[in-house]
């Protein structure tokens, strides 16, 4: 049975995680509508003329590939998911101080059956944000090359 120390340490990793990859997410989709615009800039100044012939089919095909990215992943409606976890974890921290450990178990377990979906490359990323909180960082976990291009980004 964990502490109710041990388990508010799981509710600030769960916001952590949460915000790292809405961030993430809300990257995503900045980045899809930019390189939308742009590519829908070069199809339309190639199509009328202005361009050379290459500037607007690859215009076409980064506009297409943006677009198409956007509609499967849906990055905005991932991170508005991941934005009202963070919400309802923060409720949760400050609900805690008041509760048993029971209490807390059952309302974390409530809590983790509504969550989006997280990227799993940063969950270690999300712990070692929670270890610097609570000034811990000499159990931090080394990151792969992945986890710490994610990082920068998320």
């Amino acid at each position: 049975m964990k502490t109710i120390e041990q388990l508010r340490g799981d509710i600030r990793y769960a916001i952590r995680l949460c915000e790292r990859t809405a961030r993430l997410y809300r990257r995503i989709q900045a980045a899809g509508t930019f390189f939308s615009l742009v590519g829908g800039s070069a199809a339309v100044s190639g199509a009328a003329g202005q361009m050379p012939s290459w500037v607007a089919i690859s215009g076409s095909a980064l506009l297409a590939l943006a677009g198409a990215a956007l509609v499967a992943v849906r990055p905005a409606d991932k991170a508005a998911q991941n934005e009202a976890d963070v919400k309802r974890y923060r409720a949760l921290m400050a609900k805690s101080i008041g509760m048993t450990v029971e209490q807390l178990v059952a309302a974390l377990e409530e809590a983790h059956q509504g969550d989006a979906p997280e990227v799993e490359p940063l969950r270690n990323v999300a712990f070692n944000d929670m270890l610097a909180e609570i000034n811990r960082e000499d159990q931090k976990i080394p990151l792969s090359v992945t986890e710490r291009f994610l990082k920068v980004i998320a």
